[in-house]
Parts: structure tokens; sequence; C-alpha cells
């Protein structure tokens, strides 16, 4: 006798970069999803025995579920991926979401001022000057987030590790800046236009700012990811630079790494790709398409590219704007290593264990023959957000409770105040 499986069930779809909670309610020959944006898709069921199938087109999803027990379980294949899903009856109890354990929270030792400077563009950007006690001059550290539309505090998945940042160094007795990147927080300016030479010019006006203030002296630079990049782009400019941090960079462009690592996070939480080589192709077609002289160019060839893999049409449209976005277009032809090559400061690369998108057994071969007399340093068992991890994947970061790993805060602080 087939189970009867109508009624609620939920589980989550863990991807390697995210978990994604799933409400479905089965009724008859159709599935009920829920969706992200609040939408609720009528999905019709294909049923196989005692199994269902069903598909989600607009968001790439398509399931194959069977019951075992008293669950659901199967598979869900998304972006080329066949993922592993355990579904379980009824509705899913609301997530309670409690403060990390190192969120801080006033007072502090430390002055901690709203300021704001005009960026490279003409916007006016906002941020977080943090001074220690007394009288000066201040040594001063410009903090530069990652990759993406994040605030001064760089706030992922609960997590506000530049938050953390600021105040340990202030604690040792630095100066600190960070800011909201253009178009993102209070800050103004567009964020969708900006590519990563913009943030780096953003960062250079920052620079510029915290040499006014008479009790602020020397200016160094820390950055994570993409912010390592931009503050070794801007320091190699700048002989006036104290020092330069850079934390999870990479060395070696996309292309070098795909048929080893692009689907690492997927394969850390359990997927199984399907055709890595045409995902491959894609992949280093689209990122050859960025390189074209013109966005215009960019997405006439992304759209061809696409068109000729059978693309659905539902995600066509997406993936070309994409790969013609400025961020796009200028990191396809961003060479890694050339500021890291061009520093004459003292230097710090800190590379982690567990990190899947920048990993070292990938990059820091090629990060240390760009500057030899950088000081680099691989911490074991940390992720690209510098959390103590378990598989790596970035779907990971929001259950750590660690915001920011201690034996990164010591390497940090310590090397620059040793300086």
């Amino acid at each position: 006798m087939t189970p009867d499986i109508s009624g609620d069930w939920h589980g989550v779809l863990d991807t390697g970069a995210a978990k994604v909670k799933l409400g479905i309610r089965f009724e008859g020959d159709t599935a009920w999803m829920n969706r992200r944006s609040g939408a609720v898709d009528p999905l019709p069921l294909r049923r196989d025995g005692g199994g269902v199938a069903f598909e989600l087109l607009p968001v790439d999803l398509a399931f194959d579920l069977r019951p075992v027990g008293d669950w659901l379980e199967g598979s869900c294949f998304h972006s080329s991926v066949d993922f592993p899903v355990r579904l379980a009856r009824g509705v899913a109890p609301p997530a309670v979401h409690a403060a990390r354990p190192q969120t801080l929270a006033p007072p502090f030792p430390y002055e901690a001022e709203a300021v704001a400077f005009i960026g490279a563009d003409g916007s006016r950007l906002s941020g977080t000057l943090t001074r220690p006690p007394g009288p000066g001059p201040h040594r001063v550290i410009v903090l530069s987030t990652w990759q993406g539309q994040v605030d001064r505090d760089q706030t992922v998945a609960g997590h506000k590790p530049f938050a953390l940042w600021a105040d340990h160094l202030t604690r040792r007795g630095f100066a600190t800046l960070r800011y909201d990147k253009r178009g993102t927080g209070i800050s103004e300016g567009r964020f969708d236009t900006a590519s990563t030479g913009d943030f780096a010019a953003d960062l250079a006006c920052a620079v510029a700012f915290l040499r006014t203030p008479p009790d602020l002296g020397a200016v160094g630079l820390l950055g994570h990811s993409e912010g390592g990049h931009i503050s070794a782009d801007v320091a190699a400019a700048d002989p006036a630079i104290a020092f330069c941090v850079m934390m999870t960079p990479a060395g070696l462009p996309d292309d070098d790494i795909l048929e080893t690592h692009m689907f690492a996070a997927a394969r850390a939480v359990g997927g199984a790709p399907r055709d890595l080589q045409r995902a491959v192709r894609i992949v280093r077609a689209l990122g050859e398409a960025s390189k074209a002289p013109t966005a215009a160019e960019t997405l006439a060839r992304a759209r061809a590219i696409l068109a000729a893999e059978a693309f659905p049409s539902e995600h066509l449209e997406m993936r070309a704007a994409i790969a013609a976005a400025p961020w796009q277009r200028y990191w396809a032809t961003h060479d890694h290593t050339a500021g890291l090559r061009r520093l004459t400061c003292p230097a710090l690369v800190v590379l982690a264990g567990k990190d899947l998108q920048t990993p070292p057994r990938a990059h820091a071969a090629v990060l240390k023959t760009a500057n030899p007399a950088a000081t680099m340093v691989t911490l074991p068992g940390l992720n690209h957000l510098l959390q103590p991890a378990v598989t790596g994947a970035p779907s990971e970061y929001r259950e750590i409770e660690t915001s920011l790993d201690p034996s990164v805060v010591a390497v940090v602080c310590d090397w620059i105040a040793a300086l």
C-alpha cells in the first residue's frame, strides 16, 4: 500500500552556499511550495510508484522524493547538482535567533564617532571612527569588507566580524575606520554599478580623509577577501601606507581552478554534480564573455552561450546580466596578485585551512611567490569567514556561534602591534 503523503512537510535544502527552508503541502496531484518571497506555487506532481517528483523552474529546483518511514527522502536538483533532502511531517517551528556570544554591547573603553567622507564617485560614505584613550597621535587602520553589498560591520548570518575587528584593534591602542560600501547601509551612491576598482578608489578616499585629523598618525590597511585585494592595490599605489593585512585573498583566477574547486562547497554537504564538464564549460565561457570590450558585447555573447547550451529561459537573462555586470567584468580581468607584488610596506597574508572559497592548497603558493617578503600564516580549522568550521561550507556560517575565531585575532593584532 502506498503511504499517504498528503498534508504539510518541512525540511532544509543545504546547497553548501546557503541553507534554504522548505515548506511543502501535498494535495492530490499538486504540491504547494512556499517561496522566500512569500509566494506559494502550485506544482504538478508526477508519481512513480510510491515516490513523487515536481519542479519549481523559476528558482531552478527539481525534487524527487520517496517515503522512508516517517520521512520523505530523496534529492533536489539545483544549479547542476543533486543535493540530499529529507522532509519531516508538519509545519516548521518558528526560528529563534539569539544574539551571538561575541556580539558587542556598550559601554566601550574608547570613543566611537559617526563620520562621513566623500567617495571617488562624489557620494557621501558613512562610517565609524574609533579612537583609543589618550591624546594621540594614534596609528589608524582602515577596514575593508569582503565581496557583496555588506555594511561596515560585514554583517552576515547574524555575525558582525568587522565590529569585532574594530573593537579588538582599538583596545590594543589603534584607531580604526570602517564604513558602509557605496549604496549600502547609510552610504550614498550606487552599489550595482560599482566594481572592485571603484571600491579601491573609495578606500583611497578614506585614507585621504584620515590624514587630516591631527590626533591620527600613520595609516595601515586591513581587508578581508575582496577587501584584502583592494587594500593591497591601494597600499601599492601609496608609499605612505604603513602596512597591509590581506585575509583570505585569492592568488589564482577562478578559471584556473574550476575543475577542482567549482563545486567544493556543494560536495562538502553531500552534493553530487551532474555533468561537471558541461558546468565548467559554461562558467568558463561566461568568464571569457565578461572580458569583452563593452558590457553590451558581454551581454550578447553570454546570451548566445546560454542559448547554445539550451539554458532554461527562466534563467538565461539573469545569468547573462550577471556576466555583464560591472563588478563581474572588472573581476574577470583583475590581476589578483598585482597589488601584493608591488607592496613595499610590511604585509601579512592570512589564509584559512577549511576555506572553500579561496582554499590555501590552490592559492598559497602563488601568493607567496608574489611577495616572498610578506608574512604568510595558514590557520587550521577556519572557514572563509574566519570561524571554526566543520566542513567549511558557507551554509554553516549561521549555525556557528563564534563570529571571529580568537586565533586569527591574536595573529593579526600581535603582528600589527609588533611593527
